[in-house]
């Protein structure tokens, strides 16, 4: 942390040494911006809402440009959302449902279009998984004149050391028509935020023993050191060889069921449940003994009391709000703000204890899955709020539309600020195709496609629906499927045409068997 606060000060020292002259030629098109914050959910802002967490930078682009109040990110997971940021086609179409899959077929990406257009391009983002050695950045890097990305996955960069990258490029390309795309790593797990935003929300003693609301909580399998999970599973030997006799399977297949066991099937619902039990049973027997893993969850090892890390994620966020209102700043220092177009979103939300997940984006439910999205013009657009629905696939043809460019034939989001009317209804999409939700005005369904254990208390079958009355629940905790069979059915049929458009989405990434490659899939370990 002291380094990146080094680089930093490197950089505004320079920046103190004299106005760089970014004077352009008349008529010179407009600058972009586009700012994707990695993890933020829409509620941490407090344009949206939020009376607790400080987040003045990017509220004041909130009132001075135009934001949606209703955005959402295509999907929960990095890789894949970014890519239907920057490309505008919904996951199934990119073909990159993972953080670790391949690019699956040449598409055409942001970049690209601003590149033909005369920009300049540039790429700075904070985490190694969106580079060019997986998918978003080996589509991006042939479009990109420069991009600056860490080495390694397990040292992400600060949101300063960021902007200590892109600040330099930005006094060497001032004069001319530029496009940069700025990510922001720090919201996503581990929260450690750097000093002083620490303490910024949390005066306590988070181990003490008077503290409760922590103790107990099943966080996701992979927050924990599962190397040598067989081990751990050795005092349950006897439970174990009746699960394996029971369910007919290896003793490694046992030890994939007792992490996620709405795999397990019986001869009869009753067995099913059963059987699944006693799954859970040797998991919680077992959990006590497995470590946190070390880079990821070590700094929750202990700690029993809920507001702290709920503390350090809010902290998150602010400091990366200042590292926003530094990049405003500088904007502001080179005299390019006034014709620099900026889209600040991110790429999903986190689940904070919400639906049985601590610390994690998994599933489709709005914490999820409702963003941020703020697009700030000075001179093209009037500050104002607006309550249509607006997806991570309309932000390159808005962006597109604004700098005077056409958006690509293939691109299915619209230009928010064009003729096309908003949609009826939205289709958003889970990791592997496990799951799909449509929301249409007040209500939302989710349909489970392919078994998922996201966390052991969050699991679904296959066939599980869940309906939820957005007005009345907008924590979405009721699930009134029963109760509006008319509602399920006319929403259910907006997934069918969907999934006849895109048949594919039916398929299933195969799981990996080894649950390492989940760690690599979510961009956690190398």
């Amino acid at each position: 942390m002291r380094r990146a606060a080094g680089i930093l000060a490197v950089v505004l020292l320079a920046a103190a040494c004299g106005r760089t002259d970014c004077t352009g030629p008349a008529g010179t098109k407009p600058n972009v911006v586009l700012v994707t914050i990695d993890t933020l959910r829409a509620d941490h802002l407090g344009a949206y809402g939020n009376t607790t967490v400080r987040t003045p930078n990017l509220d004041q682009f909130a009132r001075e440009g135009v934001l949606f109040e209703q955005a959402f990110s295509q999907s929960h997971i990095t890789v894949p959302s970014h890519l239907a940021i920057m490309s505008s086609l919904p996951i199934v179409e990119h073909g990159v449902r993972d953080n670790l899959s391949p690019v699956a077929r040449p598409v055409e990406v942001l970049p690209a279009f601003f590149q033909r257009a005369g920009y300049r391009t540039g790429g700075f983002v904070s985490a190694t998984h969106l580079g060019p050695r997986r998918a978003v950045g080996e589509l991006m890097a042939p479009h990109l004149e420069t991009f600056a990305f860490p080495r390694r996955a397990s040292q992400p960069f600060l949101a300063e050391e960021t902007n200590a990258n892109l600040f330099p490029w930005l006094r060497d390309h001032c004069r001319e028509p530029f496009f940069a795309w700025v990510h922001y790593w720090d919201p996503h797990m581990p929260y450690t935020p750097p000093a002083p935003y620490t303490a910024a929300y949390y005066d306590d003693d988070p181990y003490a023993e008077r503290f409760t609301s922590l103790v107990g909580a099943r966080h996701p399998w992979f927050h924990y050191e599962l190397a040598g999970f067989r081990d751990h599973l050795a005092p349950q030997a006897g439970a174990v060889r009746a699960l394996k006799r029971d369910l007919a399977t290896s003793t490694k297949g046992v030890r994939q069921l007792v992490l996620y066991p709405v795999g397990a099937r019986g001869a009869t619902p009753d067995e099913t449940r059963t059987l699944r039990a006693r799954l859970r049973s040797v998991a919680d027997a077992v959990r006590p003994r497995v470590p946190m893993r070390a880079g990821l969850a070590d700094w929750l090892e202990g700690v029993r009391d809920a507001r702290y890390p709920l503390a350090r994620y809010a902290a998150e966020v602010t400091y990366t709000d200042a590292q926003v209102g530094a990049l405003r700043a500088e904007l502001d220092r080179l005299g390019i703000a006034d014709r620099t177009i900026v889209v600040l979103t991110a790429d999903h939300g986190e689940l904070l204890g919400e639906h049985g997940v601590w610390f994690e984006h998994l599933g489709l439910h709005d914490p999820t899955v409702h963003v941020p999205l703020i697009v700030w013009a000075p001179g093209r657009l009037a500050a104002t709020r607006r309550t249509d629905v607006a997806t991570g696939l309309d932000v390159a043809p808005t962006l597109l539309g604004l700098a005077g460019l056409p958006a690509g034939p293939g691109m299915r989001g619209r230009d928010l600020f064009g003729a096309a009317p908003p949609p009826g209804s939205i289709v958003l999409e889970a990791a592997r195709g496990d799951q799909l939700s449509i929301r249409d005005g007040d209500w939302k369904l989710i349909r489970t496609l392919h078994d998922v254990s996201y966390a052991p208390d969050f699991e679904r079958e296959a066939g599980t629906v869940e309906l939820y009355d957005m007005t009345t629940d907008p924590n979405e905790r009721d699930n009134v499927v029963a109760a509006h069979p008319e509602r399920r059915l006319a929403l259910e049929q907006g997934i069918d045409v969907w999934l006849t458009a895109h048949p594919a989405a039916g398929a299933r990434t195969p799981a990996a068997t080894d649950r390492a490659e989940d760690l690599r899939a979510l961009g956690y370990v190398e």
